[in-house]
């Protein structure tokens, strides 16, 4: 079986090249070394970076309504601009000009602040980022950079793992910003959301609900509403420009990502991306995760002795200036297209970034071979290239919840509890430090324990290490990719109406500057027999479903009680799955408390179908759940009357459903049952989801029964 090598566009379409323009014209760019800053300068922007930790703690420019109003935020948060992890607390730092524009006519300049590992974590004894237990081990880069006349700067990080580290880990990362509060009021993620947004006193005053990251607002103009930093979530090869932007000062901020390949898991990963600050202050805040956690997460691992780079961007920072906030979004989009373009970029030197000529472009053709499909035509094809999986890590067992043992008759007299210290209070009479948690630290001060999570495999699903490249294929299921770094890689492909995926069993070799053509590459999706019924689209998410154009709201696990009553009863070929079947299957609150912190019953949703005399009632049915996200423990289910379950295999993570996303880490999970439970005429599956908090349920992508008379499949 052939293999295909597919490279990533920064929005996954196919683009036309855009003519490159005439040289920068504007000022010269300067760059000074001022001691513990740089600063650079165009003309059109002043930015500052601090030579210790690499942050970029000041950019200003002279055409906002007030001329250099800074735009770094200092109120909450990590302050201004930063990268996840710092170089300060390294074992060597070293810092330089990496680009002197004297050597280029003024045309560019860029700094570089670097720590050298040595072998040690670079993070100090309390390393902040999830799954970064051990602190990181391994040398960082930071480099930013600005051109003649352009209105905006680039900064990539390069991650190093020298071949004689021990082992480690890079945790949670991302680039991100905390942005000035009175200037920055306008968000734009996507057409849904490009809205005004409440302030960080309106943060302040409002009403807790069942997570920190999330208030129900008593003032400002959306009083009344749940803000939840969840609710801008998007899907990042979906929003190739995103940010911030000011109806006083005329500005915006956005990140624009010229290509995917440096973020994690693939071209369907929902991601954080920008909100208000869930500290104190509540910061206008912009994050562009390339080593995500959330929504399924990602793994980046090295072991002792191993070699290993990446380089991290670069990505572009845009501050136009002048407009409103939909004509400055409208431009972010336009200068996406300009950058994606670009890509890759010329004057990136002395970092592990292969040039134009150095990458390899691949194209071929799917072929989908389905006898059972309508159609062989794609509506929507993603082809791409990654890493090789792994095979699967066998999953830790979840513990068991047992009774507690029964006490002794006699207890000791506990001793009196400590004196609680007083909580700190801000000026409207709320706790401080409400919105940021901080776990207790164990007797005695000692360091708080790292966030750690489980082990997987790494597959195109939850790969941060290495490199990606996806594509979007045509109708006949022709594809083309540029810009492929060389390398081996695995083929990989994703198909709405189509369940599961295609997964090249050999791997391809792509050398530099190579053309390949993989010819015609036959895809034979997997079945477990004759389809008797289907609910839902193979799409990995829940968007055809009840609210699924409309899910980025706080509590809509909490909401299913009030739209289903009576809970979902589904008759296949008659109910309309955007009507008749909600985005979660969770349990039925019965609590209805005004912060959300919720139980439910246990809720039943039944599926009638019909079974076609011709179809078969002996030998192995399977139900087979796309799955775009979990929180249940097990799922009830019973076939016409008769229970079969507990199905307890459920798999997918992500937290999609207390996130109020629609699409997780995907997961395929395959229930067989005796087939002589069916029978000609009319059937009834129940799928009953157990009692429970509110969001610990399942948020199905599709649905499908199939029936294999033989048994065998």
């Amino acid at each position: 079986m052939l293999i295909v090598a597919t490279v990533a566009l920064s929005s996954f379409t196919i683009l036309k090249p855009i003519p490159r323009k005439a040289a920068p014209t504007g000022p010269p760019v300067t760059v000074t070394d001022d001691g513990p800053t740089y600063t650079l300068s165009n003309g059109y922007l002043t930015i500052k970076v601090n030579k210790r930790t690499g942050d970029l703690t000041s950019v200003k420019t002279p055409k906002t309504v007030t001329p250099n109003v800074e735009l770094m935020g200092y109120v909450s948060g990590h302050h201004a601009g930063y990268w996840e992890q710092s170089p300060a607390l390294a074992a060597r730092e070293e810092t330089k000009i990496t680009i002197d524009p004297k050597d280029v006519n003024g045309d560019r300049g860029e700094v570089s602040v670097k720590g050298y590992s040595d072998g040690k974590s670079i993070l100090g004894p309390n390393p902040t980022a999830a799954g970064q237990g051990g602190g990181l081990i391994a040398d960082l880069e930071i480099r930013y950079t600005l051109e003649r006349g352009a209105h905006g700067l680039y900064t990539y990080a390069i991650f190093t793992h020298q071949n004689t580290y021990p082992a480690g880990s890079v945790g949670e990362s991302r680039f991100g910003f905390k942005l000035a509060g009175n200037v920055f009021d306008w968000l734009s993620i996507d057409e849904q959301r490009n809205d005004i947004m409440p302030t960080g006193k309106d943060w302040d005053e409002g009403e807790d609900l069942n997570m920190k990251e999330a208030r129900r607002l008593t003032t400002g103009v959306h009083k009344g509403r749940a803000e939840h930093k969840y609710d801008y979530s998007a899907k990042q090869s979906k929003i190739p420009a995103f940010g911030w932007s000011s109806t006083k000062e005329k500005v915006g901020l956005y990140i624009i990502n010229p290509s995917f390949e440096y973020l994690s898991s693939g071209p369907l990963h929902y991601e954080l991306t920008g909100h208000l600050d869930d500290g104190d202050g509540g910061d206008p805040t912009l994050l562009n995760y390339w080593r995500g956690t959330h929504y399924g997460g990602s793994e980046l691992n090295f072991g002792d002795n191993e070699e290993w780079h990446k380089v991290v961007g670069p990505m572009f920072i845009y501050v136009p200036t002048g407009n409103d906030p939909q004509a400055l979004f409208t431009d972010a989009k336009k200068q996406a297209k300009a950058e994606q373009a670009r890509w890759p970029y010329t004057w990136v030197k002395g970092v592990d970034y292969p040039l134009a000529n150095e990458r390899a472009t691949v194209k071929g053709k799917m072929k989908l071979v389905d006898p059972q499909a309508p159609t062989t035509k794609f509506s929507t094809l993603l082809v791409g290239l990654s890493f090789p999986d792994q095979a699967p890590v066998p999953r830790q067992p979840r513990p068991q919840r047992t009774e507690a043992a029964t006490p002794p008759v006699t207890q000791p007299t506990p001793p009196p509890p400590a004196p609680a210290d007083t909580p700190k209070l801000l000026p409207n009479g709320k706790r401080a430090n409400r919105g940021t948690y901080l776990p207790p630290r164990p007797a005695g001060g000692a360091a708080r324990p790292a966030f750690a999570f489980q082990p997987q495999a790494v597959t195109w699903q939850n790969d941060a290490k290495h490199y990606e490249f996806w594509a979007e294929g045509a109708a006949d299921g022709s594809f083309t990719i540029p810009n492929v770094r060389p390398g081996t890689y695995q083929l990989h492909a994703v198909a709405e109406g189509v369940l599961g995926a295609y997964d090249a069993v050999a791997n391809v070799t792509i050398t530099p500057g190579q053309k390949l053509d993989l010819g015609t590459i036959e895809w034979k999706p997997v079945h477990y027999g004759q389809q008797i019924f289907q609910i839902g689209t193979p799409n990995r998410s829940a968007k055809e479903f009840y609210k699924g154009d409309d899910h980025w709201h706080w509590g809509m696990y909490i909401e299913y009680a009030k739209y289903f009553p009576n809970d979902v009863n589904f008759t296949v070929g008659k109910s309309d799955p955007a009507k008749d079947w909600y985005i979660y299957h969770v349990p039925h609150d019965t609590d209805n408390k005004p912060d959300g912190r919720d139980q439910g019953r246990a809720t039943p949703w039944t599926i009638n179908f019909n079974m076609p005399a011709s179809a078969a009632t002996t030998g192995k049915a399977t139900l087979r759940f796309g799955i775009s996200g979990s929180g249940a423990r097990s799922l009830g289910i019973a076939v016409n009357g008769k229970d079969v379950g507990p199905f307890t295999d459920i798999g997918g993570g992500g937290a999609s459903m207390i996130r109020d996303g629609i699409e997780g880490t995907w997961v395929e999970r395959d229930f067989k049952f005796d087939a002589s439970l069916l029978k000609a005429g009319d059937n009834t599956i129940v799928l009953t989801v157990p009692a429970g908090g509110v969001a610990s349920g399942i948020c199905y992508d599709v649905i499908r029964l199939e029936v294999d008379k033989d048994g065998k499949l």
